[in-house]
């Protein structure tokens, strides 16, 4: 299991380390793949069914996904532009919540996230900002460390561990 870490970032950037036991092409897949990222994102409670997400899986493309509560039904769209594509090392995009129709409803922040071997593993450095106020911020880190826990799980069970 990947032990959280979480080095001081700038103020209004979330920054958070994560180890996993698997080679870096694993855990790059599992974010550029949608048909891995729908096993993962979102946090405990919330489910990302396939038919909710869209990209366009090339630097300047276009990506759109749905979580829902799976007690309320409640849905949280949002969408960014792919910013950097570097397979097995680096992934880089913009994200905005977005209403249903796909019109903007918070402030774009920019999302990197770096793979580098580690101890015969990958260590991921996330990074996501600027948040405009404290509490998106805490927000996002409480949703984004759950995402990571299934994202943990879900690369032990691909790779056999599990």
């Amino acid at each position: 299991m990947a032990d959280p870490v979480s080095p001081q970032g700038a103020e209004n950037e979330l920054l958070m380390v994560r180890d996993f036991p698997v080679p870096q092409q694993a855990v790059y897949d599992a974010w550029a793949d949608l048909a891995h990222a729908t096993d993962w994102w979102g946090p405990e409670g919330f489910i990302v069914p396939p038919d909710r997400v869209s990209i366009d899986n090339r630097v300047g493309g276009t990506y759109r996904a749905c979580m829902v509560n799976t007690l309320t039904g409640d849905e949280l769209w949002w969408g960014g532009t792919l910013r950097d594509l570097e397979p097995p090392h680096r992934l880089a995009m913009t994200q905005q919540w977005q209403s249903p129709d796909g019109t903007p409803s918070s402030p774009e922040t920019l999302i990197t996230v770096d793979l580098s071997p580690h101890h015969g593993g990958t260590r991921m450095t996330f990074r996501q900002g600027p948040f405009s106020d404290r509490r998106d911020l805490d927000g996002h880190q409480s949703g984004w460390n759950s995402s990571f826990d299934r994202l943990s799980r879900y690369l032990v069970r691909r790779s056999g561990g599990g």
